[in-house]
């Protein structure tokens, strides 16, 4: 076993030194690399801001991050009603199911900053699951002239399932004809097809699905990785096809 773990310290060692090669790091890095722990103090350091270890990034955000309840973020926001108070407190509400006042906090919040994307999203979010479609399809709306691309396009899905929610069927359509245009990545063609489904427009879905199976193809190894959840949806949705 000792010869094993020896081994694999070696292999890990030598992926690093790789690594620095390829991205052209620091000349120090190498010796600090063949130090004992020093393989851990590149990768900690440097290796763990690529792009496929997010998740790990996420990780040690939510156990080291803690946890303010929604009782203690009412009380800030009494005793001091700013922005970022009202903010947290909306969110937290939003979280724990508590819809009615969380949109009260969120309105107040875009009160204060009304080109705020985080606030006019809680406030979408919320009315959506308080079944207030039209006002949620405006807040998403909003959201997305704002920022298209916020929190990786979230508005976007929102927004179809709103309108979807509201029989408006044609204008799914056209907003994700739009957003695949402006993002073709396979998550938006996997969402984009489910909507054609939906509306039983197969060929069209077959087509999105393929396309976006082919680019997850010749997508580099971190981005296949991230998306595998995708692929194996299109897949299900293909055979369904």
């Amino acid at each position: 076993m000792p010869r094993v773990l020896a081994l694999l310290e070696l292999a890990f060692s030598l992926w690093l030194v790789v690594d620095a090669i390829r991205r052209g790091a620091a000349y120090y890095w190498y010796p600090i690399i063949m130090l004992p722990f020093g393989e851990w103090i590149y990768f900690f350091t440097i290796k763990i801001h690529d792009p496929e270890f997010e998740w790990a990034r996420e990780l040690h955000r939510k156990l080291t991050t803690k946890k303010v309840t929604v009782e203690q973020l009412r009380y800030q926001a009494s005793q001091s009603p700013s922005f970022a108070n009202q903010l947290a407190l909306a969110q937290a509400l939003y979280d724990a199911g508590v819809y009615g006042e969380a949109a009260e906090r969120f309105a107040a919040a875009i009160e204060m900053h009304d080109d705020s994307r985080e606030a006019v999203y809680g406030l979408a979010l919320t009315r959506s699951a308080l079944a207030d479609y039209e006002r949620a399809i405006d807040g998403f709306r909003r959201v997305i002239a704002l920022d298209p691309s916020f929190r990786d396009y979230d508005a976007y899905s929102d927004l179809a399932d709103a309108l979807c929610q509201s029989g408006r069927m044609a204008e799914v359509h056209e907003l994700l004809e739009g957003l695949v245009t402006r993002s073709p990545r396979l998550r938006h063609r996997v969402l984009h097809a489910h909507y054609l489904l939906h509306d039983g427009r197969r060929d069209e879905a077959r087509e999105q699905l393929t396309a976006g199976l082919a680019e997850y193809d010749h997508a580099p190894k971190y981005v296949k990785r991230k998306n595998r959840a995708w692929r194996r949806r299109a897949q299900q949705l293909l055979e369904q096809l």
